[in-house]
């Protein structure tokens, strides 16, 4: 699969991910000028993200966002956001636009979510990871409103049910995130790469983007 790229150390894989990154928001924006760049949680990413942060690209013109959030207080450990600001926090050029604006009503968090992150469609660059069970953003499986983003047809952002706390999440949908240009999925541990490549016969949530990443990372 030559969009699979695999390396045999993560910090091969994340210095070789982070300049791909590099590039990617450097060529959209000469292009472009301001772009949309969503980002996933997690801590796989974080690395990439830190080098990113650190390095002496300008990154005025990008909107950040992010692929799914846990309706969690910011300064929560479980926030997306929270720890995003945090590797971010010594730059004073970067525009990273939260999901959680109702910290008092997760519903109508979602809706003005919904509608705030509606600029953000067609975008330039999403970077995404998976978990153990196949799930991406938070597009869960055995989960009705994650069954339903991944076949809806309106790019959203939406409710969804995590089986694991915290149980309440905010997500892009799948029409949402095909939407971007570059679809960059970084997964690291064989287990995972075998979820990924088996993900049709399984029927997981990736299955249903399988085919439509730009570029695979991997490292064991």
């Amino acid at each position: 699969m030559e969009r699979l790229k695999q390396f045999q150390y993560r910090e091969t894989a994340v210095g070789a991910l982070s300049l791909r990154l590099k590039d990617i928001i450097t060529d959209e924006c000469q292009r472009n000028g301001t772009i949309s760049v969503l980002l996933s949680g997690g801590t796989t990413p974080l690395p990439v993200y830190e080098e990113l942060f650190q390095s002496n690209l300008d990154l005025s013109q990008v909107r950040f966002g992010l692929v799914d959030e846990r309706f969690v207080e910011i300064e929560n450990d479980a926030s997306n956001e929270g720890v995003i600001r945090s590797l971010c926090r010594h730059r004073t050029d970067i525009h990273l636009m939260g999901m959680v604006v109702n910290h008092a009503n997760y519903q109508e968090s979602v809706k003005q979510c919904n509608r705030m992150y509606q600029p953000l469609i067609n975008g330039s660059l999403v970077l995404l990871g998976m978990g153990v069970d196949g799930h991406f953003a938070s597009l869960f499986p055995n989960d009705l409103p994650s069954t339903r983003g991944l076949s809806a047809e309106k790019p959203e952002v939406i409710a969804t049910n995590a089986p694991a706390h915290p149980t309440e999440r905010i997500s892009t949908n799948l029409p949402f995130l095909l939407t971007y240009k570059h679809r960059i999925l970084y997964i690291t541990g064989t287990d995972k790469l075998a979820k990924f490549l088996n993900s049709k016969d399984d029927n997981s949530p990736i299955a249903r983007i399988f085919d439509q990443l730009t570029e695979i990372y991997f490292a064991p």
